[in-house]
């Protein structure tokens, strides 16, 4: 592979608002789950800690995923992979609605975190539309 990974899509704005929301989701999942980790949050009966659990993994997912547009060979392929971003977005959004209905009362971070995701939509939007 191309060494063009570090320079080229490390230094995109909407790649390192990827790194954002997910460095987010971790501290506001562990502070939700009361320092469980991850294993535990997916394994817990709380669905409190399951949420915050999946809104971890979802969001690990949107790196590499930029990172696989970025790549991409060919349209088709860029546009699948940009639709998997789009939807591991919508599904930070529902987690944080889940968490909300949970009985999360520090609804300030739930806001902050869904303004990131709101963010980082618009800036998937102007970059795949600039590619």
């Amino acid at each position: 592979m191309e060494n063009a990974f570090p320079h080229k899509v490390y230094h995109l704005p909407v790649y390192r608002k990827a790194l954002e929301i997910f460095k987010i989701s971790r501290a506001m999942a562990s502070y939700f789950s009361e320092g469980k980790n991850i294993m535990e949050m997916d394994l817990s009966a709380n669905p409190r800690y399951h949420f915050a659990g999946s809104l971890v993994n979802e969001s690990l997912q949107l790196a590499p995923g930029i990172a696989s547009v970025a790549t991409a060979k060919n349209n088709a392929s860029r546009l699948r992979r940009i639709n998997r971003i789009r939807n591991a977005a919508k599904n930070l959004r529902n987690y944080c609605k889940k968490l909300e209905f949970s009985g999360v009362k520090e609804l300030e971070f739930l806001g902050m975190l869904r303004r990131e995701i709101q963010q980082f939509d618009q800036m998937v939007n102007d970059w795949t539309y600039k590619k």
